[in-house]
């Protein structure tokens, strides 16, 4: 047999199973980046979902925002709060304790709205989500991103009130307590003007995300409004 045949021939076959080896490793690469960007996407949605659903779970039925004054029935205070368990088990996760302290907290804002007799949120809508950076590791991952949220509310405004006839003349302009007392009553006795409030303001989150039964859900968030960007 001639040697220098088998010597092209062992390079050949080396170059087909060196080939090999390249192909696969570039395709498991790509599968893996493919399965990591369906991540990332994944997490952008629940980003978007849980954030739209903070902004409008607590705002009350039409019927009830039209005006600040109206008063809300039992059941539709019942019906709300049962709307925000279903809605808040859908991100977060019961197993950190971030699920039972955000229904508490979301009811509590249900409460605040029904209990509010002279100002009401209409409506709110999340205008855009800048995302900072997302990590993914594993079944785990974090997250910051900026939230800006633009709120459409109702106020009932005391007209006729000039707040300087009730302050003292020290340079604090502080109220007396009688006088304090008597802006009370006069703001009390008088007409109301119904006006309309579109406060804006945008917020940095930091947030914990973990996969449960193959579904990512949210273990801790936490923000604050960015400087200058408050409603």
């Amino acid at each position: 047999m001639n040697k220098k045949l088998v010597t092209k021939e062992s390079i050949l076959i080396s170059l087909v199973i060196l080939l090999i080896a390249v192909i696969a490793v570039i395709s498991l690469m790509g599968l893996q980046s493919k399965n990591k960007n369906d991540e990332i996407n994944e997490i952008k949605k629940l980003i978007w979902n849980v954030e739209e659903m903070e902004a409008t779970v607590c705002i009350l039925p039409e019927a009830y925002t039209s005006s600040p004054d109206k008063d809300v029935p039992p059941e539709v205070e019942d019906a709300m709060y049962k709307r925000i368990v279903e809605e808040a088990k859908k991100y977060y996760s019961a197993k950190s304790g971030i699920l039972a302290d955000r229904i508490q907290i979301l009811q509590k804002g249900v409460k605040a709205e029904i209990n509010s007799k002279n100002y009401r949120d209409k409506s709110s809508i999340i205008k855009k989500i800048d995302f900072i950076t997302i990590d993914v590791n594993g079944d785990t991952a974090t997250v910051i991103a900026d939230v800006t949220e633009q709120v459409t509310a109702v106020g009932l405004v005391p007209q006729g009130i000039d707040i300087n006839k009730y302050k003292t003349n020290n340079k604090k302009e502080e109220m007396k307590p009688e006088m304090k007392a008597k802006l009370e009553e006069d703001i009390k006795n008088a007409p109301q003007k119904l006006v309309t409030f579109t406060p804006q303001g945008t917020m940095r989150f930091y947030y914990n995300l973990a996969k449960e039964d193959g579904v990512w859900k949210i273990t801790s968030r936490r923000g604050d409004y960015l400087p200058g960007q408050g409603p």
